[in-house]
């Protein structure tokens, strides 16, 4: 995610100056066809370029709002996982009890308890992470700004094992990482310790159904996770936008050419500037569409999943009373991942 009120003169730069380089030579050229080579037939009447345009930009318009709710969608799913993570953490400290505990459980035992139902929550919202961010085939346009995130080593995603290993043990991870979805495990076996705690009285039947149905709740925010991970923005609609956008541009000159020549011949060369900012603007609407379509790719317009997720461990860690706190994730050149 992108934090600066303005975006870096050096980040505009990157994604646009090829496009802008073509833009500029081929604007120039038409120019110098019609102007040296005396090719008069080049300008054409700009009422169609006009409706192509009017037509471009609502189709753009409209990608870019479907864009925009996908990506606001997504950060609305984790603001739910982090209410929810702070409402497990109270639930686990909270509501197990030793007033009816059988067998030979003690204090001590019940905090360990607390504390590995804690960390299986982190280590689930890290595996939930990690999986999301995984790149898909569609997901590989604007390679530029999954480039910019990766070149800051701060935001080097490491596998999943390396990961987990701050919350779980060896063992455990072994057995996870052979799963195709360690997140769905991971909440299945904080369920499992619950059942465990209720069959020996340390949860009533009250809460032990309470914590279950904010392990569903979990379920249901990771699945609509993976619903906009796993189904793309839809291709007719990427992909047309692209080429409508694409064919605007390359017959806007000769539309713009017919009306400089109107006004007077000697302004025709304005047809160059003229037409670079209109197809770097027309660009740039197209490119801020597509980089923001796909909220979970570790690119720069992403939902910042490692901020999140570090802010959640920070909470849960203190509300366990944990002295050795790790930092909050700082932007990186106004990038926060």
């Amino acid at each position: 995610m992108y934090t600066a009120k303005r975006v870096n003169f050096k980040l505009i730069v990157t994604f646009g100056w090829r496009p802008f380089l073509f833009f500029l030579l081929y604007s120039f050229t038409i120019f110098a066809l019609y102007e040296w080579l005396n090719w008069r037939f080049l300008p054409i009447p700009f009422v169609p370029v006009g409706v192509i345009g009017t037509a471009v930009a609502f189709y753009v318009g409209f990608k870019n709002n479907s864009s925009y709710e996908r990506l606001w969608e997504a950060r609305r799913i984790w603001g739910s996982i982090v209410n929810a993570s702070r409402s497990w953490a109270i639930m686990v400290l909270d509501y197990p009890s030793l007033k009816n505990a059988a067998g030979d459980w003690t204090a001590e035992r019940l905090a360990e308890t607390k504390h590995d139902l804690i960390y299986y929550h982190l280590a689930y919202i890290t595996a939930l992470r990690v999986q999301l961010r995984q790149r898909t085939v569609w997901q590989q346009h604007h390679d530029i700004a999954h480039a910019i995130v990766e070149r800051i080593s701060a935001f080097k995603q490491c596998g999943l094992d390396k990961e987990l290993s701050r919350f779980l043990d060896p063992a455990e991870i072994e057995r996870l990482i052979r799963y195709q979805n360690p997140a769905t495990q991971l909440v299945r076996r904080q369920s499992e310790e619950l059942n465990r705690l209720r069959e020996v009285g340390l949860l009533s039947s009250f809460h032990h159904v309470e914590m279950e149905r904010l392990l569903v709740e979990l379920y249901n925010q990771q699945g609509a996770c993976e619903r906009i991970k796993s189904f793309p923005f839809p291709r007719q609609y990427a992909f047309f936008s692209y080429v409508f956008v694409w064919l605007f541009l390359l017959v806007l000159p000769f539309g713009l050419l017919s009306e400089l020549v109107k006004a007077s011949p000697q302004y025709a060369w304005l047809m160059v500037p003229i037409y670079v900012i209109i197809a770097w603007m027309f660009n740039t609407m197209e490119i801020v569409g597509d980089t923001s379509e796909n909220p979970f790719e570790n690119s720069l317009n992403d939902v910042p999943l490692t901020a999140i997720c570090r802010n959640i461990e920070i909470d849960l860690r203190e509300m366990l009373g944990e002295t050795n706190i790790p930092k909050r994730v700082e932007a990186v050149d106004n990038i926060l991942m």
